[in-house]
Formats: structure tokens, C-alpha cells, sequence
């Protein structure tokens, strides 16, 4: 069963136990998930008030793209629960190939995020007043989950025996932070103004 189709409470009781995944990586690309949700759903209830004027074309966008990251956070949750079981698993011969798989995919999860936040600066600024709240709370746990992914990064780096794939998912990590940080203070400003 994939993660989408898990109930939250299964979900977080398969955290909570003895096996080792769904761990660290899984739970920041579900976060990340949460926040696309709710960033979604502000353009929904934006739209659906909006649709009789004909306003919201950025906002629609927004929504669709939100919508896709979503899925594709959810898929990453199910790729890092994979990936982790394979790093575990592997020979001394697969190691290397199965840490950067490890390592990737939560690069992968941080980069999705950070679309997920930079979409928010759109919803905030067009979002309903009354919803625009909640796509602010969509903004802290797509960039937690940023953060959670880029620490995950740096923690499977040391099992990749490859200098240059280790410096450049650093390098990399460190990239999407500071983009992170500066989507934040847009996003939120958004937020504030329309508050």
C-alpha cells in the first residue's frame, strides 16, 4: 500500500514503531504534501468564489501545479521508504549505487517544496483573505520539509564513496536552503499583506 492510500493514523503508528521505515525522509515528503494540500485549497476556495467573475487565471495555474507537486511528494514518500530499505539491504558492491538513491531522493523531495513554496507567493497574494492563512501554514511545512530533506541529504553523504556526487548534492542542498529562505519571506510578506 502506498502512502497516499494509508490512513494518517496507520501512517504515524508505522512511524512511531521497531522498523525502520517509513523514517525521516518519508515523513518530510508527507509534510511536504500537506503543505501543497493546503496551499491547494486555498486556490479551490478562491477559484469557486471567483469563477463567476472570470478572475483567477494565475491562481487556477497555481492550483493545478500545487496539485501535481502533491502527487509527486507522495510518490517520493513511497520512493524514500523504497530507497532506505534498498540502502539497508545492499552488499558492500550495491552500497554506493544505493546511498546515492538515498540521497537523491530526498534532494528530490527538498526540490519539490521549494516549487510548493514558491507557489504560495501566488496563492497569498490572489488567495481569499479568509483562506490565505492557511496557505501560510502550507508555507511552513513545505519549507520544514525542506529543511528536512536537505539535513537527510547531508546525513546520507557520508556513504556515497564518490567526492564529486557527494560535493555536488552538498552544494546543491545548500542551494535550495537559501532559495527556500528568500520564497519564504515572499510567500509570507504575501501572506501579511492580505491579512
Amino acid at each position: 500500500m502506498s502512502y497516499e492510500e494509508q490512513p494518517i493514523g496507520a501512517f504515524l503508528d508505522a512511524v512511531a514503531s521497531e522498523r525502520v521505515v517509513p523514517a525521516g525522509g518519508t515523513s518530510a515528503a508527507v509534510v511536504g504534501a500537506t503543505g501543497a494540500a493546503l496551499c491547494e485549497m486555498v486556490c479551490i476556495h478562491t477559484l469557486a468564489k471567483s469563477e463567476r467573475s472570470g478572475e483567477g487565471s494565475a491562481l487556477a495555474s497555481a492550483g493545478e501545479e500545487l496539485a501535481a507537486l502533491r502527487r509527486q511528494l507522495l510518490t517520493l514518500a513511497d520512493r524514500d521508504a523504497d530507497a532506505v530499505e534498498a540502502l539497508l539491504s545492499a552488499d558492500d558492491g550495491e552500497r554506493t549505487t544505493a546511498a546515492k538513491r538515498a540521497t537523491g531522493v530526498p534532494l528530490s523531495t527538498a526540490e519539490a517544496c521549494l516549487a510548493v513554496v514558491e507557489s504560495a507567493a501566488v496563492v497569498a497574494a490572489e488567495g481569499t483573505p479568509n483562506a490565505v492563512p492557511d496557505a501560510g501554514t502550507g508555507v511552513f511545512l513545505a519549507h520544514a520539509a525542506l529543511r528536512a530533506s536537505t539535513f537527510t541529504v547531508r546525513c546520507n553523504l557520508d556513504a556515497i564513496d564518490d567526492p564529486s556526487v557527494v560535493d555536488r548534492m552538498r552544494r546543491r542542498a545548500t542551494e535550495l536552503e537559501a532559495d527556500a529562505d528568500r520564497a519564504v519571506d515572499e510567500a509570507m510578506a504575501a501572506v501579511r499583506d492580505a491579512s
